[in-house]
């Protein structure tokens, strides 16, 4: 796996072939603790039925918004397009999908990526969103191997998250103003294969301290008895990125049927330790689940921090069943 923290890299190239895809997570998690925010861009929606139909050859293109407030989503919505809506431009370093998009700008108060949103939900709410992921921590490894069979971008672990929702209703009527204030995270995800047939499960999260910012990695692969399993830490303008012994525990099963740990770990050779609660699931499906966690880390100064951040899930391997579609598309919109 080819790892890079790179905004550089964000639009670089696209992936050909029908099954390979990327997505660029963006991710906050307000000041008072009380929101969290998670905005997805794919230019091959991996969890859409088209994308699994053995019989499509086009890419399926998607915009994912996610919105909670103490621990319940107020607003989900998935939005799937024509693969024409999907342009990407390594020039401006930018990405559009119909109607949203995300672009590198330069601004007097300094540098990030700016998120404008417009989609709408199953009921035709629309929701309009202009946000921006304002850079803290970014750029730590900008060269990156683009035929690798899959990398993980890292491209800002830690960036100040600003601006605002707008909800109206089918009429058009503005129904509700929500502006967002707090800490996130931006990463890159890029693979040429086909999602179900490689992922077993991958796991990721990441989490905001006050001198330090942790993210994790493991990615186990099918047909392979080797995990990988990261832990980067970013501390004094400083990224390490190290190999970690996992582990796990305490399982559940949540409701349609994907078994997770409540409870996991990373600890590496130079005394880094990276301890997980997951207390709150946000968001649940067939293949991925999404939680607010606490993670306390304890560095090689023995001082353990406890914070809360987000972490996800997946296992996609019940992507297989056809049979499931049915119940996958009652959560996508699609062309509008």
């Amino acid at each position: 796996m080819a790892f890079a923290s790179s905004t550089r890299a964000v639009a670089a190239f696209h992936p050909t072939g029908e099954k390979a895809y990327q997505w660029w997570s963006f991710d906050a998690l307000s000041d008072d603790g009380r929101d969290a925010l998670v905005i997805i861009f794919y230019d091959n929606f991996i969890f859409s039925p088209r994308y699994n139909s053995s019989t499509n050859q086009a890419k399926t293109p998607a915009v994912a918004i996610y919105f909670y407030r103490n621990g319940k989503p107020l607003h989900r919505i998935i939005n799937e397009f024509p693969e024409s809506d999907f342009k990407i431009n390594s020039d401006e370093n930018s990405v559009n999908i119909n109607e949203s998009q995300f672009k590198f700008e330069f601004a007097p108060y300094g540098k990030g990526f700016m998120v404008e949103i417009n989609a709408k939900s199953a009921g035709q709410k629309t929701l309009e969103g202009r946000l921006e992921w304002l850079l803290i921590e970014s750029d730590f490894q900008p060269d990156l191997e683009s035929d690798n069979l899959h990398f993980w971008n890292l491209v800002a672990p830690r960036a100040d998250v600003t601006g605002n929702l707008k909800v109206s209703d089918k009429k058009g009527k503005r129904t509700e103003t929500i502006n967002f204030r707090g800490t996130g995270c931006l990463t890159h995800y890029s693979d040429l294969r086909f999602c179900n047939e490689t992922i077993q499960n991958l796991q990721w999260g990441r989490a905001h301290f006050n001198d330090a910012t942790a993210v994790f990695f493991r990615l186990q692969e099918f047909g392979n008895s080797e995990p990988v399993n990261k832990l980067y830490v970013v501390r004094n303008s400083e990224l390490r990125l190290r190999e970690a012994l996992y582990q796990s525990q305490n399982f559940s099963r949540q409701m349609f049927g994907v078994k997770y740990p409540n409870r996991l770990s990373f600890v590496t050779e130079d005394n880094m330790r990276l301890r997980i609660k997951q207390t709150q699931l946000l968001d649940s499906s067939l293949f991925n689940l999404r939680f607010v966690s606490e993670m306390t880390l304890t560095l090689r100064d023995g001082k353990p921090r406890k914070t809360l951040g987000i972490t996800e899930h997946l296992a996609p391997k019940a992507l297989k069943y056809r049979w499931l579609d049915w119940l996958t598309n009652l959560r996508i919109t699609r062309n509008g």
